[in-house]
């Protein structure tokens, strides 16, 4: 779901705001599922779609890229919940969501001129899109982890550490 700039990864998207969210949150019971929820590899799958495709559905992820613009941070609302310190948590990945915006225009720039070069030098979509998961390879920590890129997420418990580095001016008032 898509909340103040940063989104939830689920099994189903819809658009809110934050007032939503809250309502919403308020409504649930406060209980913490323990259940364990398959971790999303978006790199993986990314280069398995790549090499599978035919050239006119990689033509239509090129076309996607320009359309839609730089990528969102995504994150696993049930890892914040289930998380000992959730408050912390959900103002951490609020804070780091700032940064991934500013690398996201970055990247995106980036990725638009791999696409334009690509074009004027005649190389196929499939060259093309390995030349955009390379430069989103180089990408930072924080990056990856917004775009589970070869990561667990944002809000995922084994990247706590990471999410603390890249949250270093965060005060945490529930400590």
């Amino acid at each position: 779901m898509y909340v103040n700039s940063y989104v939830e990864t689920s099994y189903v998207n819809s658009a809110t705001n934050g007032a939503e969210v809250a309502a919403e949150q308020a409504s649930k019971p406060q209980m913490r599922s323990r259940q364990s929820t398959p971790s999303i590899d978006n790199r993986e799958q990314y280069v398995k779609y790549i090499n599978s495709a035919s050239e006119e559905k990689l033509a239509g992820s090129i076309d996607a890229i320009k359309q839609y613009g730089p990528p969102i941070a995504m994150f696993r609302m049930s890892d914040i919940e289930q998380a000992a310190n959730s408050g912390e948590m959900h103002d951490r990945i609020g804070r780091a969501i700032a940064h991934f915006d500013k690398e996201a225009q970055k990247y995106h720039k980036q990725e638009l001129a791999i696409i334009n070069d690509g074009a004027k030098t005649g190389k196929s979509s499939k060259e093309i899109l390995m030349e955009i998961v390379e430069l989103r390879d180089q990408q930072s920590e924080l990056f990856k982890m917004g775009t589970n890129w070869g990561s667990k997420g944002l809000a995922h418990p084994e990247n706590y550490d990471k999410l603390v580095a890249a949250t270093p001016s965060y005060v945490n008032y529930y400590a």
